[in-house]
């Protein structure tokens, strides 16, 4: 029978109330390549984005290390979570790790299939929704009379896609956000996505938006343009902490607190650019007829592929800042 299965480190952490960030796994699993650098990708980007990086592994290996690296250099424990053989893992080993590369390779379990992902016994990354209900186990576990909620990092949200008008499509992790006490730590919406639509769910959700040291909703890995819209500027952790504080212990509410931390402009993409390569992308989609959890995958591979890596090497900059966070 399918079991949640909770790492000592982090169960002794929320006995003592210490900080954990949990990491999705998705990424790993369904967003990088479970093989190293490619040959024809830029390496000069991947070199100015992720100084020291090891070009032989594999980058999901690698972002899953360095994340879990990130964490514990800020002094937090790192909790990722993954389906391995059917059971919910809330923090797992590095050899566990390993193995989820290799045998979730290509699944991602959202809030909406994680039940039939455990029930088939299989092996998965969690996207940020399927993150999130593992924050509700923590939720569920702790001191009722202690005051505490986790961090989940991760790079871009999933949201409202492009063309939603004749295509709706909305992520999950938008209902999830509504529902569970988390602060997420998250450079805005993945680009590929309609951004300004997404940010408008979030507010009709009651999902608070904060900026770490902006006031403009982040653009993921491209650069944040001029017309962005503008969001709750936040200047210091303490802010933030006595923020999610009011939220969930004052007013009792049950929504997440998004942080979105944009990434460096030095590293990002330029907007006009990568909005031909995605809108080429969404007309390559319908065309291959990538739709539901297959279409976020195919776009972010094929935006790689025109951006000969670029994109790639963004992501795993604003995925590590996001960590330490």
């Amino acid at each position: 029978m399918a079991e949640i299965i909770l790492h000592p480190e982090v169960e002794a952490a929320l006995v003592a109330a210490s900080p954990i960030v949990l990491l999705e796994t998705a990424v790993l699993t369904a967003g990088m390549p479970d093989a190293p650098w490619r040959d024809d990708w830029a390496l000069d980007a991947l070199e100015t984005a992720v100084p020291g990086w090891d070009t032989t592994v594999s980058l999901a290996l690698e972002l899953g290390r360095r994340m879990e690296a990130s964490v514990r250099d800020h002094g937090a424990v790192p909790c990722m979570t993954a389906i391995i053989d059917g059971n919910l893992h809330l923090g797992i080993e590095q050899e566990s790790l390993a193995g989820l590369v290799k045998r979730g390779h290509g699944a991602k379990a959202s809030m909406t299939s994680i039940a039939h992902v455990m029930q088939a016994g299989r092996c998965a990354g969690t996207t940020v929704s399927g993150a999130l209900l593992a924050c509700k186990v923590l939720n569920n576990c702790r001191d009722e009379d202690t005051s505490w909620a986790p961090t989940l990092a991760t790079g871009g949200i999933g949201g409202v896609h492009r063309n939603w008008q004749d295509s709706p499509d909305v992520s999950v992790d938008l209902h999830a956000m509504a529902t569970t006490r988390a602060c997420i730590v998250a450079s805005g919406s993945k680009s590929i996505l309609d951004t300004s639509a997404t940010l408008e769910v979030l507010e009709s959700n009651g999902v608070p938006v904060l900026g770490w040291q902006t006031d403009q909703w982040p653009a993921f890995i491209t650069k944040t343009p001029d017309d962005a819209p503008r969001i709750t500027r936040i200047e210091e952790a303490a802010e933030v902490k006595r923020t999610c504080s009011t939220q969930w212990d004052v007013l009792n509410l049950e929504a997440s607190i998004l942080l979105a931390n944009p990434l460096d402009e030095a590293l990002a993409l330029d907007n006009e650019l990568h909005d031909q390569h995605a809108s080429a992308a969404e007309l390559a989609a319908a065309d291959r007829n990538a739709t539901g959890i297959d279409r976020t995958p195919f776009l972010l591979g094929y935006m790689a592929d025109a951006t000969q890596g670029r994109s790639v090497a963004a992501n795993l900059a604003l995925l590590l800042d996001n960590a330490s966070r």
